[in-house]
């Protein structure tokens, strides 16, 4: 892992502690570079108001990612924009429920730290690595995605402007780490 994925991690996950702490039901989190898709904020409540209609049972949102070349997304029955997720890289945006983050914060994810956009996978138990979905035995998270999704990146790997702070920063190595606890990374 990058540094850059360690401080991408916790900042979601200090989002997630937040929710929890204030009792939020959902949250929508986003990355900072992002563009969103013209009509964002009627998409996004079109979205909900079909998930609600249909009271889809669901912990993730995806509004954001890249999907797998062969992913198998069905369209949820009685949707229009909701299909159910499969493996994808990357979290540009996503809304998470209160019970979503519990089943994340549960799997322990700082004993076995994975960048954020490989841990949802696991945990909706769509990862194509099954060493890395051993790490964790209980991948119970009910993810879905819009379909089509609501935004993209505002650049792309080799573009003008590209700057990753999770691609291009150094590479974090444990064994050589003395450090003892998440605060002090």
């Amino acid at each position: 892992m990058t540094m850059g994925e360690i401080g991408c991690f916790l900042s979601h996950h200090q989002v997630w502690q937040d929710m929890l702490k204030n009792h939020h039901k959902t949250a929508l989190i986003l990355e900072d570079d992002i563009r969103f898709e013209p009509y964002f904020v009627y998409q996004l409540q079109r979205l909900f108001e079909e998930a609600g209609n249909i009271k889809l049972d669901w912990d993730m949102m995806y509004l954001g990612r890249k999907k797998s070349v062969n992913a198998k997304e069905p369209k949820v029955k009685g949707t229009d924009f909701i299909v159910e997720a499969d493996y994808s890289y990357w979290t540009l945006g996503y809304a998470i429920t209160a019970r979503g983050v519990k089943k994340m914060i549960e799997a322990k994810p700082f004993e076995k730290l994975v960048p954020l956009d490989e841990l949802f996978p696991i945990m909706f138990d769509k990862h194509v690595n099954a060493e890395l979905k051993s790490a964790f035995p209980v991948r119970n998270l009910k993810a879905f995605s819009a379909e089509p999704l609501l935004m993209y990146p505002t650049h792309y790997t080799g573009e003008f402007g590209y700057v990753s702070d999770t691609e291009q920063s150094l590479q974090y190595n444990q064994q050589n780490d003395n450090r003892s606890s998440k605060e002090e990374l």
